[in-house]
């Protein structure tokens, strides 16, 4: 048996056995949160969706992003190892998605570019992309101002629905 096939061997059998990274110490407890988000009948995608615990849990992230549908599967996250699910207590979420401006060179373009022109067209699109309306209502991008707070408890999976148009004044 080469070295190559013994490597993959023994990657095989970790993975197929279930060893892996172990639970980091202060881990918390989590349970399944699936958030949707609409903006009334159409689903957003790529929002990036944050929950921030109250009191905050030291070197614990809770985020995940919306896929084409609007749904999201919360993960939480100490350091590198993550875990579906989300920490039980007290939560605040908070949305992020940036506008961005339509190109108006196509990739063919772009990629022919210097790097100053690059760099310039970059600069530009980013000056354009700062001049569209926001796509998430303000409120909603803080944690301070967010209304968006559910108390998670042990038990069944948790699903949150959140319509952003209700919020937009």
């Amino acid at each position: 048996m080469t070295w190559k096939n013994i490597a993959f061997a023994l990657s095989l059998f970790l993975l197929v056995s279930g060893c892996g990274q172990s639970v980091p110490d202060g881990f918390p407890e989590v349970v399944p949160l699936t958030v949707w988000i609409t903006d009334g009948e159409k689903p957003l995608d790529e929002v990036f969706v944050v929950l921030e615990m109250v009191p905050p849990a030291s070197g614990v992230s809770v985020a995940a992003k919306t896929d084409a549908t609007g749904k999201a599967v919360m993960q939480t996250s100490i350091g590198n190892f993550s875990k579906a699910g989300v920490p039980i207590g007290k939560a605040v979420m908070t949305l992020i998605k940036t506008p961005v401006a339509e190109d108006w060179k196509t990739p063919e373009e772009q990629s022919k570019m210097e790097m100053s022109e690059y760099m310039a067209y970059s600069n530009e699109k980013a000056a354009r992309s700062a001049k569209l309306p926001p796509i998430i209502p303000k409120s909603l991008t803080h944690a301070k101002t967010s209304p968006l707070t559910k108390e998670i408890s042990a038990g069944q999976p948790l699903e949150w629905k959140i319509d952003i148009a209700e919020f937009r004044k």
